[in-house]
């Protein structure tokens, strides 16, 4: 295990001092005119090289502790990688991996302020979107609106779609007003622009949990109508009809129905909808009479809740755990 461990940190360090700019590796210490190109291609061999050594010695570690020894030793050679070649491509790429695969460990704490400032820089979508993958967007909520901006200036491209729902992902949960805000909005562009887009089979989760049902039955109404990809109709009409079953009387009968749909469908959603559908046919359903309650009150008299039928009763359900 230390043999492999050390084949990494020595590749990575070996690539660093053969790739300082002005100094030819056949000649020690002699000026040299550097050549960007060349040096981006070395750099690039010397780190690839680096990932599949530290694959396999990740693939060959026994315990999570060793496993854990892996992950920080390498983002040590990460950031001094980054560091090293502050205006190489590859510094994102090592910053990033740092950051997403070595969580909590101090060279990811500090990775982490300098990959953000790189990633402000990127005006290219296509190294934007490579940047931001696999990182947590909810550690990187501040740099939404910047992504947004950027994407919105050229909606056109290959990569404007899954950046969109990045930031969608980073601003989720908002954290400010302004965050919230913009999360409705990049959901609505979404929405207007790209409803039959795959890359948008996340958000019928995130609209079946939304404080504002009727913009997000909207949403989903829409996206089930639009997209053409099956799994994604079937994830939308699942959380549309999880969404009316919550909203009242009224909405009942549709829930059912989308539900009904989506149980007789193969699928990990099936056993879901089933339950779902229970609770709609069963005695807690939204216009059915409530079930017999008997109990205590708070002077330990007694009570059933059927003797206050017709009057308004308040009930407050509460336990410790």
């Amino acid at each position: 295990m230390k043999r492999i461990i050390f084949g990494v940190a020595a590749g990575l360090t070996l690539g660093l001092v053969m790739l300082v700019p002005g100094v030819r590796a056949d000649e020690p210490g002699k000026p040299a005119k550097a050549d960007p190109a060349k040096e981006l291609v070395a750099i690039r061999s010397e780190w690839l090289k680096a990932q599949g050594e530290f694959s396999k010695a990740l693939g060959a570690a026994t315990t999570n502790e060793e496993r854990q020894q892996l992950r920080r030793e390498f983002a040590d050679r990460c950031l001094k990688l980054a560091e090293a070649n502050p205006d190489n491509p590859v510094a994102v790429e090592a910053l990033a991996w740092a950051v997403g695969n070595a969580r909590g460990t101090a060279a990811a704490q500090k990775a982490q302020p300098l990959l953000k400032e790189k990633i402000a820089a990127i005006t290219d979508l296509e190294q934007l979107h490579k940047a931001l993958g696999g990182l947590p967007g909810s550690a990187f909520g501040d740099l939404a609106p910047t992504v947004a901006a950027k994407v919105k200036k050229n909606l056109e491209h290959l990569k404007a779609v899954p950046l969109l729902v990045w930031v969608a992902s980073a601003t989720l949960y908002g954290g400010s007003p302004e965050l919230a805000r913009l999360y409705n909005d990049t959901v609505d562009l979404l929405m207007e622009r790209f409803a039959e887009r795959r890359e948008l089979a996340v958000l019928p989760n995130w609209l079946a949990r939304d404080d504002n049902p009727e913009w997000a039955e909207k949403h989903l109404r829409r996206l089930s109508e639009k997209n053409p990809a099956a799994d994604v109709q079937t994830m939308a009409r699942y959380s549309l009809g999880t969404l009316l079953k919550n909203k009242d009387e009224a909405s009942q009968q549709e829930a059912e129905k989308l539900l009904q749909s989506v149980a007789a469908e193969p699928g990990r959603l099936a056993e879901q909808a089933k339950r779902d559908l229970e609770d709609i046919r069963g005695p807690r359903a939204l216009g059915k009479p409530a079930p017999e309650i008997n109990g205590d009150d708070l002077d330990g008299k007694a009570f059933n809740l059927s003797d206050y039928k017709g009057k308004v009763v308040l009930l407050d359900f509460w336990g410790f755990w």
